[in-house]
């Protein structure tokens, strides 16, 4: 008897992280994005640049599982996110690491307990995370602030924990909404660096920012958006920065 195959873990497993064919997306009345054609693939970084309100931030939660589309077909991690089922998405949602443009912690917790936080969730225990922690926050370069109440922490310093959580599943795909707001240009092209290193460990990473020269951080797609419609941005005219 011939093996049943399944097309859409076939790519997956070939490292196409996300195909997204003519997608609409919203939310109540609205329909924020249109006909979004999109691929992402393991191993490479995509920075998505637009306006404030072009629909950036809806294209993250699409990609993280918190939106379904309304029309055409979002394949994301191997999972058909329109005709899976809820289980399906559950274990792919599990596989992506996200860092929200205004990251949520327990304020009186230390960076290391916030980070180490989906790994608890996970049922892990203690003694068996606090190695991979403290490698994360050595890792984003917070080891000096792991124990302090993360409330102590600089934005700077915050966003690099919140890298940290997101990365502490080993995620497949890291998402990262405008993850420079309000750091220094310095700060974010750091930062920047920082998710793009994942790529070397075969994740995929997909920013979203309103700073086009982010792009010259790290090796990276581009991608634009306005008003909801999504396409591929010109490469620029001069070679990225080399990462530190």
């Amino acid at each position: 008897m011939a093996r049943l195959t399944n097309p859409d873990l076939e790519l997956f497993e070939r490292g196409i992280l996300v195909r997204l064919s003519n997608v609409d997306a919203g939310y109540g009345p609205a329909t924020v994005l249109m006909g979004i054609d999109f691929e992402a693939r393991a191993g490479e970084v995509a920075l998505v640049t637009g306006p404030a309100a072009a629909g950036k931030t809806t294209l993250m939660h699409l990609l993280r599982l918190a939106l379904q589309p309304r029309s055409g077909r979002a394949l994301i991690l191997g999972v058909d996110v329109a005709r899976s089922s809820a289980r399906a998405r559950a274990e792919a949602k599990r596989r992506i690491g996200y860092v929200a443009e205004n990251p949520v912690f327990v304020e009186h917790w230390s960076a290391f307990e916030n980070i180490a936080l989906p790994l608890r969730m996970m049922g892990r225990r203690a003694r068996d995370y606090a190695g991979d922690v403290r490698e994360l926050v050595e890792f984003v370069g917070i080891a000096e602030a792991a124990d302090l109440p993360i409330e102590r922490l600089s934005n700077a310093e915050r966003r690099r924990a919140a890298i940290a959580r997101a990365l502490a599943g080993k995620p497949h795909l890291i998402l990262a909404d405008d993850p420079t707001a309000g750091m220094s240009p310095a700060d974010g092209r750091r930062v920047v660096r920082l998710l793009a290193e994942m790529r070397r460990v075969g994740a995929g990473v997909i920013i979203a920012s309103q700073d086009e020269d982010l792009a010259d951080a790290a090796p990276m797609e581009r991608w634009r958006i306005e008003r909801g419609r999504l396409t591929p941005a010109p490469a620029p005219a001069h070679a990225p920065e080399a990462t530190e």
